[in-house]
């Protein structure tokens, strides 16, 4: 997995398309190695049908672990937490990319264009 240079703007964003399958283990190294964001939703309905902004003003007062959707970092931490070893098990974990591109976001106080994955845990 690598970023591509979006045209229209200075950030790159992950060479992925919606309906791209991809594991887990994938998605956390091109967190790690490209700094972007990847949303995993476990909810098909809300995954297909809003925008991460809407989700995160919508569920903003449910507690991260009841809201069907999570940030994979804090994903991987909550599951590591209820089940010891489980990030070894991620790479038979697959996922559906149901959007790719940028959003803004707050980088320190500062409002910046970031890029992100939203995927579907199947």
């Amino acid at each position: 997995m690598s970023l591509r240079r979006n045209s229209t703007a200075q950030i790159a964003e992950p060479d992925l398309t919606p309906g791209d399958t991809v594991d887990l283990a994938a998605l956390r190294a091109m967190k790690e190695t490209d700094d972007i964001e990847v949303w995993v939703y476990f909810d098909e309905d809300l995954a297909r049908s809003s925008s991460i902004e809407a989700d995160l003003e919508a569920f903003e007062f449910v507690a991260e672990p009841a809201r069907p959707f999570l940030e994979l970092r804090r994903f991987l931490q909550y599951m590591e937490s209820r089940e010891p070893g489980f990030t070894a098990t991620i790479k038979n974990l697959k996922t559906e990319v149901v959007a790719v591109g940028e959003r803004k976001a707050f980088c320190a106080c500062v409002l910046c264009p970031r890029p992100y994955v939203k995927v579907l845990l199947r």
